[in-house]
């Protein structure tokens, strides 16, 4: 069987970049493994492979989903899980890249079956949220299950409504979901490496990236998303060049002062990247260097 290769890190550390690469090497194909790269109006802002990246490599679930829709990562191991075996029946390497981690670790550990959550209970719990906010939601959630509320620490909305949700929906609480799950693809079979580069490069990368972004349209693609009015629950609003705009476009702060605070908050998620990766994917390879890039390489090249 051809190797399976993940491709995780922080943002502008140079994933797709190296995923293609190692494409175009090793006849492999690209699935995305973002969660906001799977917005069809994210192009610009999500750092999504440009026409031509996309055509020089096959590139699967980049810009498939509409900005409507509450893209999980349930939904992504659902359409993940067919195209790695459709890949690998065809000869080829799946190549997995992208910054979000939750995705990296359901696919090696597993994710929990839990039933869709119906539209009606989402919204009585987003009502809750607007009355009492999300001390009102933590209190709410350690209430309906404790376990689970537990385990989230500070200000962390979206997690605790999710504990609520499931319990409503289910009557029984996520841990009992949790239990039993298997991965969609043993850690064996994976090839696995987290680029960790030199801090303040990368923070240098998040700023000229992000210079270019602005010269490529990024605040025509922000204004269009802001003219929608889209719950600003959903999904798609956690993009950083979106919420950090919009008080610009309602004509609350200057242009540079957005500017500022989307260069600010990259640099600051992509830290939270970087002790997410560093904590959580303690068993991968970690290519700080172009020595180590070329060393993971090879041991690719005698698995093909």
């Amino acid at each position: 069987m051809k190797p399976i290769i993940c491709i995780a890190g922080p943002t502008a550390s140079g994933k797709s970049a190296w995923a293609i690469q190692i494409a175009k090497s090793f006849s492999g194909e690209i699935i995305n493994t973002d969660a906001l790269q799977v917005y069809s109006e994210l192009n610009i802002i999500s750092a999504r492979p440009s026409k031509s990246e996309m055509l020089s490599a096959p590139h699967h679930l980049f810009g498939h989903v509409d900005s409507n829709f509450r893209y999980s990562v349930g939904n992504w191991i659902s359409e993940v899980e067919n195209l790695i075996i459709d890949i690998l029946a065809r000869g080829k390497s799946p190549i997995l890249t992208g910054g979000t981690g939750l995705y990296f670790r359901s696919l090696i550990e597993g994710i929990a079956k839990i039933p869709i959550i119906p539209s009606d209970i989402i919204l009585e719990t987003n009502k809750f949220q607007e009355q009492n906010g999300v001390e009102g939601l933590r209190n709410l959630a350690e209430k309906l299950d404790p376990k689970a509320a537990n385990r989230v620490l500070g200000k962390d909305p979206h997690r605790l409504m999710r504990i609520i949700n499931v319990y409503k929906a289910t009557n029984k609480p996520i841990s009992f979901w949790q239990e039993n799950t298997k991965p969609v693809v043993p850690r064996i079979f994976c090839h696995c490496a987290v680029l960790l580069p030199e801090r303040q490069k990368l923070y240098d990368a998040i700023n000229n990236r992000f210079d270019l972004m602005m010269k490529k349209g990024l605040l025509n693609e922000a204004e269009r998303i802001f003219t929608k009015n889209i719950d600003p629950s959903l999904p798609i609003m956690k993009a950083i060049g979106l919420r950090e705009f919009f008080p610009y476009f309602s004509g609350d702060i200057s242009l540079d002062e957005a500017v500022h605070l989307a260069k600010r908050n990259s640099r600051r998620f992509a830290k939270r990247q970087f002790t997410w990766f560093r904590g959580q994917l303690k068993n991968w390879n970690e290519i700080k260097t172009e020595v180590q890039r070329k060393n993971f390489e090879k041991i690719i090249l005698h698995k093909v």
